[in-house]
């Protein structure tokens, strides 16, 4: 959302909800800051953020985590990229290194792709085609263990990386210095939008296979590089003095502390000492009386639909919810009728989002919002699904141990005992928690996580639950559900297109929430951004969240 996020992936570190207001200017542009209500904006300084916990990676092969990929975001060069621009145009898929799109082959098995010469990693080495096809093979390694390679397993010679039987994917040819050809062993309506994640950036051509992760300096082809990591302490982002594209670069440098509390981010939000980060989800209220809502500058408080899924996985590999076939199905049904939605959110905060029992968020294509599950509980059908069916009732329960995520797992701990179920909370630093829960094999029986969108794509969502996917660590189908017919359906409507790709979608996500039910979706979030008051330019990002390279200073 994990990351994205990671988010990977993973929206923890902000919630979200219905907008109270709208911002009343347009965001920066590429071609320089803009004015802000707080003052006349400049370039230059140094802007700082804080975060309550580390991120997961600096390594482009490995990095799944939302603050690394809004890292990655503004220090990666990109054959696609999305524009450094608020929606509807940050949405759309644009070439970065490429000249223009691919020519595609008539079979539409062959991408060719032509590239610009004018990117530079941040060492001085001009980005050719090799760049970008020394990250793909490194993906693909089979000792780099990476969460990439579900993504790219359809170039060809890509399983035989993957299984170690070779270093390179006889699919990934380089033409030129300025030519790269990447040759499919099937039709791949979705590859472009791929081919955007932060996994295949541009990256040294001979940077090391290690699956522990490269440690920072990291020399991408963005407008910033990552100087420094300093694990849970800082990480330092300055800029790329070689980057010649047209992506905003507005103050000289971004340090990110880690590890604050909450509180005490906020308290320095207030005061100037930091320009934003996480936040206590009690402040929400109070900063939205104070500031209003905004979607962007000018302002300091914003909240804005994010592309998530909050959502409970429940372990097809342990007795509680497995079994052959779908597994548990009456049980885990037992689970979504008996969680309150609504509690589970509120414990976000005012603004928090809304609520959502479906595997797709309301602002992807394909959505349709049937509510096969209540938002409050309805106890009597969920007892009776539940009946005969507790397997003893005992269960281990993954959780954060960050705000709000503590408490919404209390809140389901509660829910479930209603049905009888006993789960025994363990609490982790989120990356830590998502880390162990993409084990397969992990003692857990459920875990409470979130999905950000990597891409505009509703497989982006169903392939949560896609048994094809599950590797033995650096998983994200934490649900470990293999259904061998949900499979087929899903492997079917990926090789759709247009109205038809996005019609099989939403009538699988449907079917998978009836009559599959591995996860328990409970709200689909807004993020929600303090800023301080030196801070302009800020526009909210459909794609990574925030945008470091558009923030500007005003003082």
């Amino acid at each position: 959302m994990h990351r994205r996020l990671t988010l990977s992936v993973v929206m923890l570190l902000v919630g979200a909800g219905l907008l109270a207001a709208s911002a009343t200017a347009g965001p920066s542009s590429s071609s320089g800051p803009q004015a802000s209500a707080a003052g006349k904006a400049r370039v230059g300084g140094t802007l700082k953020h804080s975060l309550t916990v580390d991120i997961d990676y600096v390594d482009p092969a490995l990095w799944y985590y939302v603050p690394s990929w809004t890292i990655a975001f503004s220090t990666s060069a990109m054959l696609m990229n999305y524009p450094h621009a608020p929606a509807p145009r940050g949405s759309r898929l644009t070439p970065d290194v490429a000249k223009g799109f691919p020519r595609i082959s008539a079979n539409g098995l062959v991408y060719t792709f032509q590239l610009k010469n004018t990117y530079r990693l941040s060492n001085g080495q001009r980005i050719t085609a090799r760049n970008f096809a020394a990250a793909l093979n490194r993906d693909l390694n089979r000792r780099m263990n990476s969460p990439a390679q579900p993504f790219i397993e359809d170039i060809a010679g890509a399983p035989a990386v993957i299984a170690g039987r070779s270093q390179r994917a006889s699919g990934i040819r380089v033409l030129g210095n300025y030519t790269l050809q990447l040759r499919m062993t099937k039709r791949s309506p979705d590859l472009l939008a791929r081919l955007a994640m932060p996994f295949f950036a541009a990256i040294p051509t001979n940077m090391p296979i290690n699956p522990e992760g490269i440690s920072a300096p990291v020399h991408g082809g963005g407008p910033y590089y990552i100087k420094e990591w300093t694990k849970t302490r800082r990480v330092v982002l300055e800029r790329n003095r070689f980057y010649r594209g047209p992506a905003p670069h507005n103050v000289n440098s971004i340090v990110i502390d880690i590890g604050l509390p909450l509180e005490t981010i906020k308290l320095n939000i207030d005061r100037g000492a930091t320009d934003f980060g996480d936040l206590p989800p009690a402040a929400h209220a109070e900063l939205g009386r104070r500031y209003g809502v905004k979607k962007q500058s000018p302002g300091r408080y914003f909240a804005n639909p994010s592309p998530t899924i909050l959502y409970l996985a429940m372990n097809h590999d342990r007795r509680l919810f497995g079994g052959g076939g779908v597994g548990n199905l009456r049980l885990k049904k037992a689970v979504n009728f008996a969680i309150d939605r609504q509690a589970v959110l509120s414990q976000g905060g005012a603004y928090a989002g809304v609520t959502n029992d479906q595997y797709m968020p309301p602002t992807m294509r394909g959505f349709k919002n049937v509510a096969i599950y209540p938002r409050r509980p309805n106890l009597s059908q969920a007892r009776s699904l539940a009946s005969g069916q507790t397997r003893g009732g005992d269960g281990v329960f993954y959780c954060a141990n960050r705000a709000p995520a503590p408490a919404r797992c209390q809140v389901v701990q509660a829910n479930l005992r209603n049905i009888g179920l006993n789960m025994d909370i363990k609490l982790f630093p989120r990356a830590t928690q998502f880390e162990l829960a993409g084990r397969k094999g992990e003692p857990f029986d459920m875990t409470l996580e979130g999905w950000h969108m990597d891409y505009f794509d509703p497989y982006d969502f169903i392939f949560l639950v896609d048994g094809t996917t599950i590797r033995p660590a650096n998983n994200v189908n934490f649900s470990y559900f293999n259904s061998a017919a949900f499979n087929r359906k899903i492997t079917r409507a990926k090789t759709l297109v247009g109205v038809e790709r996005y019609r099989a979608f939403s009538n699988l996500d449907q079917d998978l929430v009836r009559n599959g039910s591995p996860l328990a979706t409970y709200a689909s979030p807004n993020d929600r951004h303090y800023v301080s008051a030196r801070v302009g330019c800020y526009h909210y990002h459909p794609v990574f969240t925030w945008d470091y390279s558009a923030l500007c200073l005003t003082r």
